[in-house]
């Protein structure tokens, strides 16, 4: 939850640093105690009314010792504590860096930036630990019912075809899709059926224009054709390609070298292990400044994140008509893809990633 930056550790002796509080703190309540919480770097400490009082009168850039002089008792240790604590940023440091760019570059407001930043890098509890934790909660709690039924409920209740009767390849590749976590570790896919997998989620079909020029259209919606999604491909063993990332371009059906690597694909998905199973990966990186240029209101977030889910189910249905299968998490190392990728821009991040594989011939299902 801690991070680091590597500029506060300079002596708090220095009284020439130029300090200001942050801008992106949030203030909330847990048992009666008051929380300050910074979304960016996501730590949280205990505070007070005083402090946030003091927080208050520091909004423009100051120097150690003029803050010093000005609050009687306040002390450079104290000052360093709270730059440690992220409640207050150093001039030219990477947090204010990153928080002048935030300032700048989001503008869908607190709420959405406290639900994007806080989830960035967030710890996942393994398989094996999450199983434990439902068999202990059921012996507490009954899980709610996954499902609804008419019948006792409404009156008429009418039946409707029965679509495992029904001849529909469409619906029979939907049937079919499952997400299989253990696949035959030494086997490749095909170059072509991760081609149809790219074209299917994010494959450019067709063009429209509005008032302000053209928009391209592809096989899913997108809130305003604004297309904030780029695919990068994690390859592993995949036919005709080296090991390496790949940039997935829409516009010319085409993929281009990010550069080689030998691939661990659990590090992309936050350790999860089956993931090592796996030939490849495609992960979906949200460009959000497109949708931004569009929409000010923070709902086209939400418009963002369910585009992602509607790329996904393309790909996964790709995958099964392929043999294959294409296993999604949101379970993300987004520092790592950052960095793996050279995203740079606080508005371009990680969102999906969908593993993709060979099934073994015995293989447990997952929903």
């Amino acid at each position: 939850m801690r991070r680091r930056d590597p500029s506060r550790r300079r002596s708090a002796a220095r009284q020439d640093r130029v300090l200001r509080a942050s801008r992106s703190i949030v203030l909330s309540w847990d048992q009666g105690e008051m929380l300050a919480c910074n979304f960016l770097t996501r730590q949280v400490t205990t505070c007070s009314t005083d402090l946030v009082e003091f927080l208050s009168r520091l909004q423009d850039w100051q120097r150690i010792d003029e803050i010093i002089r000005a609050f009687q008792g306040v002390t450079a240790d104290a000052l360093n504590a709270l730059v440690n604590a992220t409640l207050l940023v150093e001039r030219g440091s990477e947090t204010a860096r990153r928080e002048e760019e935030f300032l700048s570059a989001w503008n869908w407001g607190v709420p959405a930036a406290m639900l994007h930043f806080c989830l960035q890098d967030a710890d996942f509890v393994p398989l094996e630990d999450a199983e434990q934790l439902q068999v202990a909660k059921s012996k507490q709690v009954q899980s709610p019912a996954l499902h609804l039924p008419n019948r006792g409920r409404f009156d008429p209740v009418i039946p409707l075809k029965d679509q495992a009767r029904d001849d529909n390849a469409l619906t029979d590749v939907m049937a079919r899709r499952r997400t299989v976590r253990e696949c035959d570790e030494a086997a490749f896919v095909g170059q072509d059926a991760i081609a149809d997998c790219l074209y299917a989620g994010l494959g450019i079909t067709g063009w429209t224009s509005n008032c302000v020029g053209k928009l391209p259209l592809g096989m899913t919606p997108s809130g305003g054709a604004r297309n904030p999604f780029e695919a990068y491909l994690f390859v592993k063993r995949v036919d005709g390609l080296a090991p390496g990332i790949y940039h997935y371009s829409a516009v010319e059906h085409s993929i281009g070298l990010v550069r080689e690597a030998e691939i661990e694909l659990s590090d992309l998905v936050a350790g999860q292990d089956w993931a090592e199973t796996m030939s490849c990966a495609i992960v979906l990186c949200a460009s959000l400044e497109r949708t931004m240029w569009k929409y000010h209101d923070g709902n086209a977030y939400r418009v963002v994140l369910i585009e992602a889910g509607h790329i996904g189910q393309n790909i996964m249905l790709a995958a099964t008509q392929a043999g294959l299968t294409a296993c999604p998490t949101a379970a993300l190392s987004h520092s790592r893809i950052r960095d793996a990728i050279g995203l740079e821009r606080i508005t371009d991040t990680p969102v999906y990633t969908l593993t993709i594989g060979v099934p073994q011939d015995q293989v447990h299902l997952a929903a």
